[in-house]
């Protein structure tokens, strides 16, 4: 019973530590591009007021009981708001964070009383954080690059307004209206965040926290400079259409050269599996010495850490950021 109040224990407590490092993992594009990281915590010094909670998580918050409302607001849970919000999910960050840890307990309860064994249990604490973290990251990534297609589609809607004579703010409505999420959801949020605080730069500047992609830094760059020291935004915002498209047409062009080295990763990556699996075929006294033994185990793990490590390497060779 001891050992089971213990594991519960740190089982809680990786799950908060996990909880508290979703936000800076779940933002990659800010970890590799620091002109992006300067220029956000340029525009977060110069609007202190923007730390304040987001219309769309406030209306949130108001549909809440005071209790859940008040442990919704704790910073800890305010990281898991945000990590969820930019992964596009309708989840309140008590809800995942009580899934987490309700799934990370039946498990560890679960590995020690069928199979009594420490180790499956202490993996158990982490594999449900993990997968969650891997789920959030993965969601984020997915909605960053499908709203970074729609942005050229969406500076169309915003040049062709401008041309007509709608003032700016109309202008993102339109495409709040005409295009679908998730671009749509945030231009919605920015015409709603204008309509609240009565300021295009603040509300810009929120949309970038949200989406931190160059091609949003580029924008909302030029709707400040413009607001600054005035220029033609149409001819500006159909410039800046025409990088991004060509930007995705290099990008494309890229992935096809260097589809050859990703290929090459995976074949690195697989062959000691496949040769694993052929050995255990044709010889498999080889496969026992090396699970039963204790040098066998031995060089297990320090084929395991190579792996990890071999394949953490791969990948930063054949990713390459544009």
């Amino acid at each position: 019973m001891n050992m089971l109040i213990f594991l519960a224990l740190v089982g809680l407590a990786v799950v908060c530590l996990s909880m508290a490092m979703f936000v800076p993992v779940s933002q990659p594009r800010l970890k590799y591009s620091t002109m992006l990281k300067r220029r956000v915590q340029a525009l977060a010094d110069e609007n202190k007021e923007q730390a304040q909670a987001s219309i769309f998580r406030t209306k949130k918050l108001d549909a809440l009981s005071p209790t859940l409302r008040h442990i919704e607001t704790l910073p800890i849970m305010e990281r898991v708001a945000f990590s969820l919000e930019l992964a596009g999910s309708k989840l309140y960050a008590y809800q995942l964070v009580f899934m987490v840890g309700f799934i990370t307990l039946v498990l560890v309860v679960v590995s020690w009383l069928w199979l009594y064994n420490i180790w499956l249990s202490l993996i158990m604490l982490v594999v449900p954080s993990l997968i969650t973290w891997l789920k959030l990251k993965r969601s984020y990534l997915n909605r960053l690059s499908m709203y970074e297609q729609q942005m050229p589609e969406a500076l169309d809607i915003m040049k062709r307004g401008l041309q007509a004579g709608y003032s700016f703010s109309d202008t993102i409505k339109l495409i709040s209206e005409q295009m679908p999420n998730p671009i749509g959801r945030e231009f919605a949020l920015v015409f709603a965040d204008i309509n609240y605080r009565k300021d295009i730069r603040k509300a810009m500047t929120g949309l970038l926290e949200r989406v931190p992609s160059v091609s949003n830094m580029a924008l909302v760059s030029a709707v400040q400079v413009q607001r600054e020291t005035g220029g033609n935004l149409v001819e500006n915002i159909d410039k800046l259409a025409k990088i991004i498209r060509d930007r995705f047409k290099f990008n494309r062009q890229l992935r096809t050269l260097s589809a050859e080295g990703r290929m090459s990763g995976w074949v690195l990556v697989l062959t000691p599996f496949a040769l694993f699996a052929l050995i255990f075929i044709t010889t498999p006294g080889y496969i026992t010495e090396l699970v039963n033994t204790k040098e066998g185990h031995k060089l297990l793990i320090a084929g395991a850490i190579g792996m990890v490590l071999g394949t953490w390497w791969i990948s930063k060779i054949i990713k390459i950021e544009v």
